[in-house]
């Protein structure tokens, strides 16, 4: 069986990581926005959950989210996303030698032979995402028979998914199609 490890708003979660725990908890439940682009018109590239029930979205300007007034603002960092990504391929690394870096924020290892070491499946995804929150990263697990129901089953269901060999397609019929990495055409 393969895991993803996927950590939602990932330019927002690697922004956080330098913050002591106590302010890193707090700012997770704040609405913060990550910008990036030009000087002149930065845009939202990344927000978190907060922010999103606020009203903002993907692509505002910097000026558009400031009328809302309360959101926290960051320029995106592209060295701490770098580096958190690091992190979560050596977290991963501590469960298993078998470890690739898919894309920014996610990561796939396989748990093969790792029961004997971990319990079964479910105890391991539940100490993955719990031993996550110590370093700084709210994740979703997913596990799978193979490496790309693992990642899309991450992407699209929050929490803790173990799929069945079997039961993928009925499983993963529910999800939206914008958790394909397609272009729209």
């Amino acid at each position: 069986m393969l895991a993803c490890l996927y950590v939602p708003d990932f330019p927002v979660q690697a922004s956080l990581l330098s913050e002591q725990a106590q302010s890193r908890k707090v700012l997770k439940q704040s609405p913060l926005a990550i910008l990036d682009g030009p000087a002149s018109l930065p845009r939202v590239v990344a927000l978190n959950d907060a922010a999103r029930s606020a009203g903002i979205e993907t692509g505002m300007t910097k000026l558009q989210v400031e009328t809302y007034g309360g959101i926290g603002l960051r320029k995106r960092s592209i060295p701490s996303e770098e580096a958190a990504q690091a992190t979560l391929l050596d977290y991963a690394g501590a469960f298993s030698p078998r470890v690739e870096s898919t894309c920014a924020g996610a990561v796939i290892l396989d748990l093969a032979g790792t029961e004997k070491l971990f319990g079964p499946l479910q105890k391991i995804a539940h100490t993955l995402t719990a031993n996550a929150m110590e370093i700084g990263f709210d994740l979703r697990v997913a596990i799978a028979a193979n490496p790309d129901t693992a990642f899309h089953a991450a992407h699209g269901f929050p929490g803790i998914t173990i799929l069945p060999a079997g039961e993928e397609a009925r499983r993963l019929a529910r999800l939206p199609v914008s958790i394909l990495p397609a272009s729209p055409d």
